[in-house]
Formats: structure tokens, C-alpha cells, sequence
């Protein structure tokens, strides 16, 4: 089972397409040696319910529901950062049951935005990691007084807002809540809401842990209605650029 959480995904990703191409086409050297080589370990549950309208010609109305539950290792090799900071990176995992997914290249933004190669598969939870590891994803001059931030972008007929909260940090060692709300009106009704607690370790530019928990809600007309519910949870195990 698998919901739509994965294709809403790229809904604030248009605005970077552009350079991500061009950085993947000139920039990522299969051959040069990574600026940086991290790996996360992470768990995934996502648990869906639906119900099919009754159609005509039809047997009548019907539900349905599913589970999915799985875990491993993320890898992302840095390849290059660009003038504006984006990351150029290599993204893989490695699934006990059935979520591996090959070596994937994309670009990554401080604003949260991920763009990924179209002709591979990328998981949700390997998005969730991409989202913070921008370079100037916690950006000090973007801060308010109670140290907040928001974004937004609205594209067509999709919607994101996003509000952070930094709260606390003992000597760039952060614990930052986001809040995350999308709406997407191309086919039927679809809003996402997530709520993420994120260990942020603002010295080495990345998160050393993850806990999202997401709310998907889907109106098809008739395709019926979706709920889907999805739990990811991500530790660093091991960064090259760490010091002995």
C-alpha cells in the first residue's frame, strides 16, 4: 500500500527545477569523490483508509485500508554546492522489506525546496531527510525576535506554508518544531498537514534526528476518499566530515 504523500512531494520543488538540471548535468561527476558522505538510519509506518463511492453498474460502495511498515539506512553523498548554496547530492536506501531505492541524484535548497532526478525513485522519508539538509536551511538573518521563521509558495494549483520554531540551542545544538501545511487542487482535494521535531546541530549544518508525523486527506470525487496517516523517524549514524 502506498499513499499519495510521495507525489505531493515535488509540489514545492518547480521553482528549482531549472538550476537542479543544469547542476546535475554539469556538476555531479560520477567520478569525483563526495564532499561529504552521510548515513541515517530510519523507520517508516504509513497506514491508509479509504472508502470508493457507489458508481453506477457497480456492486455498491466499498472501503478498504492497508499497512506498511519499514526501516534501514538513508545515504546521501554531497557532490557540489553552488553559489547560491544548493547542494548537488547522490540520495540511496537501504529497506529491510520494501522500500530500497537506488542511487538518486537531486538538488537541495535552504528554503526546504528538493528537486530529483524524474527517472527515479525516491522515497518519502528520503525526502523528509533532503528537506533540512540545505546549507542555510536555519538562517540567522531570517530569524525573528522569538526565533521563527515561515515559508510559503503557492504554484498553480498547489499551496505550502511552513512555520519553524527554534527551541533552544546550546551552542548551535537546536531543537526546532516545523508545521507544515499543503493544499493541492489539480485532481479533486488533497491537503497535507505535518508536524516535525528535528535535533539540528546548526556547527555541522544538519539534522542528527527526525520525527515527522504526517496527515494526508485526499477527496477524489469518484475515486472515492483517502485518509493516510504516515510515521518517519531518522538518526544520523555517521558523518564523514564529523570530527575523531
Amino acid at each position: 500500500m502506498e499513499g499519495d504523500y510521495d507525489s505531493m512531494r515535488p509540489l514545492t520543488t518547480v521553482a528549482a527545477i531549472g538550476f537542479a538540471l543544469t547542476s546535475i548535468a554539469s556538476l555531479a561527476r560520477a567520478d569525483a569523490p563526495p564532499l561529504r558522505h552521510i548515513v541515517y538510519s530510519f523507520s517508516y509506518e504509513s497506514n491508509q483508509n479509504g472508502a470508493v463511492p457507489n458508481e453506477a453498474g457497480s456492486s455498491g460502495a466499498r472501503s478498504f485500508n492497508g499497512k506498511l511498515d519499514d526501516k534501514g539506512t538513508i545515504t546521501v553523498d554531497v557532490l557540489r554546492e553552488a553559489q547560491d548554496r544548493g547542494l548537488v547530492v547522490v540520495v540511496s536506501e537501504q529497506a529491510n522489506e520494501t522500500r530500497t531505492a537506488s542511487a538518486a541524484t537531486c538538488a537541495v535548497y535552504g528554503n526546504t525546496d528538493v528537486v530529483c532526478d524524474p527517472n527515479k525513485r525516491v522515497n518519502s522519508e528520503e525526502y523528509t531527510l533532503l528537506r533540512f539538509l540545505g546549507a542555510n536551511f536555519v538562517d540567522p538573518s531570517k530569524l525573528d525576535a522569538k526565533q521563527h521563521w515561515t515559508l510559503s509558495e503557492h504554484k498553480g494549483a498547489s499551496m505550502m506554508t511552513a512555520d519553524y520554531s527554534i527551541n533552544s540551542n546550546n551552542n548551535g545544538v537546536m531543537t526546532i518544531d516545523e508545521s507544515r501545511h499543503i493544499e493541492d487542487t489539480s485532481q479533486g482535494s488533497t491537503t497535507i498537514n505535518t508536524q516535525t521535531n528535528l535535533d539540528y546541530d546548526f556547527n555541522r549544518l544538519l539534522p542528527t534526528s527526525i520525527d515527522e508525523y504526517t496527515t494526508e486527506d485526499r477527496h477524489g470525487g469518484l475515486t472515492g476518499v483517502t485518509d493516510t496517516t504516515y510515521q518517519t523517524n531518522l538518526k544520523l549514524v555517521s558523518d564523514s566530515m564529523a570530527k575523531p
